[in-house]
């Protein structure tokens, strides 16, 4: 949205409408209490889920939509996907738990204007949301640093992660794997049959060149655990 506009909205008193989608309810009350403080925004509906979500933003409307990764059945990911697809132009600033250097290209790629970890101050999230709402795009300044690294070809040869070669899809199901679900849970989770879970894990063992599928969980568990205690 422009700079004319957004002025031209304050002047009349209007709020931008947003749409918060995450499975957890006091995350959602925690947020709704904090952008409904402010003079220039509103939430006008919350989500738990992908489909609760999509249906919100047809009878809404809404000016963005901030949205978590993990959820129940399909993924941040694939609302976002759905979203471009269905609500060409809609607005998405993500706000999740996992780590930035893994999931905000992800993200970005998929059609988000926006990346930010729940662990960011208030302040941050305002500040994310105004610059998407206004037509930019927002990322850390670490990412945004690799970014442009990896644009001028500062990164070396070879130094990307073996993670960075799997599908969306793939990469849900190796997180998975590594939270110790079985191949039918993952299944019954993603709303995917078993046999399309083995294939996926097949194709994973292959991209990271493990020799079993023994091996190639052993390792998701260790990322996993990785992962939590990076985020502590």
């Amino acid at each position: 949205m422009s700079s004319s506009k957004a002025s031209n909205r304050a002047k009349t008193g209007a709020r931008f409408r947003l749409l918060l989608v995450d499975d957890h309810p006091v995350v959602l009350d925690g947020y709704r209490l904090m952008l409904n403080a402010q003079p220039d925004l509103e939430v006008c509906a919350t989500a738990g889920n992908v489909a609760e979500a999509l249906e919100a933003v047809t009878s809404e409307l809404p000016d963005l939509v901030l949205v978590d990764l993990t959820m129940p059945g399909r993924g941040g990911l694939d609302l976002i996907k759905d979203l471009m697809v269905l609500h060409p132009g809609m607005k998405v600033l993500v706000c999740s738990m996992h780590d930035e250097m893994l999931y905000a290209e992800r993200a970005l790629h998929a059609g988000a204007k926006g990346y930010m970890t729940k662990d960011s101050p208030g302040s941050v999230m305002l500040a994310a949301i105004r610059r998407v709402l206004d037509g930019g795009i927002y990322v850390s300044d670490r990412l945004a640093a690799r970014v442009l690294d990896a644009f001028a070809g500062a990164r070396p040869r070879g130094s990307s992660s073996p993670l960075e070669k799997l599908s969306d899809r793939e990469f849900e199901v190796f997180r998975l794997f590594g939270e110790g679900r079985t191949a039918k849970e993952i299944a019954a989770k993603l709303n995917l049959s078993p046999k399309t879970v083995s294939v996926h894990r097949d194709h994973i063992k292959e991209k990271m060149e493990f020799a079993t599928s023994a091996e190639m969980i052993r390792q998701a568990v260790r990322w996993v655990e990785s992962q939590d205690l990076g985020l502590r």
